[in-house]
């Protein structure tokens, strides 16, 4: 696997299974006599690998925090989007056979509109994880 990112919600002290592909987990318990608390769980396999790829694997960084003066030097990705299913999909996809892709790249393509496809993808699949959560 890679760095991930994950996101908990707190779902009280019943354990809620999941109808959107997120895991259900225990939360916490503080103290002999208190309920068990519960939480739905979903996890992007590849964030901060991601920035870790860009940088040891194609050389586009010399730095993880580089990443943002290229990205943010781009209005946009230039019409790039990547996929980084490195390890696969994890929530709410599950899809160990899905890899990596990056598509829509140009001759106008440049490491900026790379750096900001990659930041976008993990926070898009941040938020595929949300809204999973909130059904």
């Amino acid at each position: 696997y890679g760095t991930g990112c994950f996101m908990l919600l707190n779902t009280g002290n019943k354990a809620v299974p999941s109808k959107s592909g997120l895991l259900t987990t225990v939360g916490f318990k503080l103290g002999a006599d208190a309920k068990t608390q519960y939480a739905l769980e979903g996890s992007v396999a590849c964030a901060g690998r991601t920035v870790q790829w860009l940088r040891d694997n194609m050389g586009l960084i010399d730095s993880a925090p580089e990443i943002e003066k290229f990205a943010s030097s781009v209005a946009d990705t230039g019409g790039v989007t990547l996929v980084p299913a490195f390890s696969g999909l994890f929530a709410p996809y599950w899809r160990e056979d899905a890899r990596a892709i990056a598509v829509g790249m140009s001759l106008y393509t440049n490491k900026a509109h790379l750096c900001r496809a990659a930041l976008e993808a993990v926070a898009f699949s941040t938020v595929d994880v949300m809204e999973a959560m909130k059904k």
